[in-house]
């Protein structure tokens, strides 16, 4: 939950200061209780404003700098942060001062001052060999190879070596693509060292070689020598390039049932899981896993937006609707976790539901445009225009930093929001600009031809579009219809029975469909067959009273009526 890392952040700003003024006595303890007073009511600006006073009247406090500079970046402001940062740092050189400096130079990509800064502390404490390995690692980032390896010979020629030095190499050796030198260096230290990297290393590079084996021996040996069981993560890519899927997936389950091995790791393999990079595991496996994350780590929102999204594909949607509760209410900032949450309200047929839950999270995440999108759509569906457009609208105002996909998503809604309104100028724009923005948006190429034809209106473009809504995909029945209709539209009947004989290939076709077919059935000369459907498509028909009149009017006269 947001508020909960707010807090955290600000326990700790204040722990900082009070325990530092507490202990030593300083003179602006009583202003910094002023600063915490205006933390605890949510008032950043305020407390900033105060700190910049207590800075004014004690330059050299670092540890005032230091406390606005983690305000700063809370806020989002990273710049003030690093400025903050760097006073704190040449006021007080210390350890804490510089990691904080390092963090905010590595979220803004500042490397170069990085590697300065790294530079200059390594002259000064040149006994801090971590300095060097941080100072190795950025140089090979930054493809100065040359200059990191020299960092490298310096160390050793100080008498400095160590295993984690060796790995900091190997590192920059990876970087440079020399994995015959990568095992020169680390071989020696197989079966020595207890840095599990090592053995990390070795197997990447033996995996790399083409060598799985060599790969699987030297983990197994790490596993045993260090307990570290990240390397079980290692193990699996090793396991997998043998063929043994039982042990690979073991492995996994070894790792993942560790709290020893960070979220984020598991985090980016179940992702990969999902995207089809692991092929060789059925989805029971992969189901087993996110319910061993949920386990392991119930407080993360983003487990049991994992979990749930498994159970989706599954079709359990009433248990990963639950699981997307779960993850809003652990962060209700987690905007994908309330996209998938109305997703499924929508799905389950409890469209009140999904308008709750979508006003809930606007509540939350106000002008977030994804969001505003969704909710758009399921006024939409309960045919409530006015709050439809609003939120639609909103949408779009709000989606100048977005990716084309939304906005093309936003203008298709927004296409079949004016249609419902008989705004027919708008809608054809809305469509237009929509594809404009994502040519192979299926469902606005689909929805635009097919209201196109409703209207007879550009019946040559409605056809194109469809024609490619088809082609982007084919086994589509609604996408099928649509171009049967077109077709019948421009008189081409023949034709329209061929595509509307493929969509009723669909198990439980719709009355609209079933119309449309003795339509078209109608007008190849099949009256009888064209009754037959239109009675299927009466009996089926859920539409307005007007709907079933013509309908009727249909069977009466056995003959296609407008």
């Amino acid at each position: 939950m947001q508020k909960k890392v707010v807090w955290v952040i600000v326990i700790f700003i204040m722990s900082v200061l009070t325990v530092r003024a507490q202990e030593q006595e300083k003179p602006y303890k009583k202003a910094l209780e002023a600063v915490e007073s205006k933390l605890k009511i949510g008032d950043f600006r305020g407390a900033v404003a105060d700190l910049d006073q207590i800075s004014l009247q004690y330059p050299d406090a670092a540890d005032v700098y230091y406390a606005k500079g983690l305000l700063l970046g809370q806020m989002g402001d990273y710049q003030g942060a690093i400025s903050s940062a760097e006073m704190a740092y040449s006021k007080d050189g210390s350890l804490q001062n510089l990691n904080f400096l390092m963090d905010l130079y590595r979220a803004s990509q500042r490397w170069d001052d990085m590697v300065k800064m790294l530079q200059a502390y390594r002259s000064k404490h040149p006994m801090q060999t971590f300095i060097s390995r941080e100072l190795m690692m950025t140089l090979a980032g930054l493809k100065k190879f040359d200059d990191a390896l020299t960092v490298y010979e310096e160390e050793v020629r100080e008498g400095r070596r160590s295993d984690t030095l060796d790995v900091a190499k190997a590192e920059v050796l990876i970087h440079q693509e020399k994995l015959p030198a990568v095992l020169t260096l680390l071989k020696p230290l197989e079966g020595q060292s207890s840095l599990r990297q090592v053995y990390s290393i070795l197997g990447y590079v033996y995996l790399h070689q083409g060598k799985s084996k060599q790969a699987v021996d030297v983990l197994e040996k790490g596993l045993k020598i260090t307990n570290d069981p990240v390397l079980y993560l290692d193990l699996a890519d090793a396991y997998r390039k043998e063929k043994k899927i039982k042990l690979a997936f073991d492995a996994l389950k070894s790792a993942f049932d560790s709290d020893h091995v960070n979220f984020g790791d598991k985090h980016r393999i179940m992702l990969t899981m999902m995207d089809a990079g692991f092929k060789d595991f059925s989805l029971d496996q992969i189901q087993n896993l996110a319910n061993i994350l949920v386990l392991r780590h119930p407080r993360i929102a983003e487990s049991h937006v994992i979990k749930g999204n498994i159970l989706w594909r599954r079709g359990n949607m009433q248990e990963a609707r639950s699981l997307f509760l779960t993850a809003v209410g652990i962060s209700p900032t987690h905007v994908d976790a309330w996209r998938m949450l109305i997703n499924a309200d929508i799905v389950l047929r409890q469209v009140d539901e999904a308008i709750r839950h979508g006003n809930e999270a606007l509540a939350v995440n106000p002008g977030n445009s994804m969001l505003l999108y969704f909710t758009g759509l399921t006024y939409l569906m309960k045919e409530d225009y006015e709050n439809s457009r609003k939120m639609l609208e909103a949408a779009l105002d709000h989606s100048g930093d977005e990716n084309k996909f939304l906005q093309s998503t936003i203008y298709g809604a927004l296409g079949d929001l004016y249609h419902q309104l008989k705004m027919d100028a708008a809608s054809d724009v809305a469509y237009e600009e929509a594809i404009t923005l994502d040519s192979t948006n299926v469902g606005v190429l689909n929805n635009y031809a097919y209201y196109l034809s409703l209207r007879k209106k550009d019946l040559d473009k409605a056809a194109t579009y469809s024609k490619l809504s088809n082609e982007l995909e084919p086994n589509s029945a609604t996408f099928q219809d649509t171009y049967a209709w077109v077709l019948f539209q421009q008189a081409k009947y023949a034709e329209a029975l061929i595509w509307i004989e493929k969509a009723m290939k669909e198990p439980q076709p719709s009355a609209v469909l079933l119309e449309h077919y003795g339509d078209i059935l109608s007008m190849v000369g099949r009256s009888k067959d064209a009754v037959k459907q239109w009675e299927k498509a009466l009996a089926a028909s859920k539409e307005k009273e007007g709907d079933q009149k013509r309908i009727k009017l249909k069977i009466k006269e056995k003959r296609y009526v407008e």
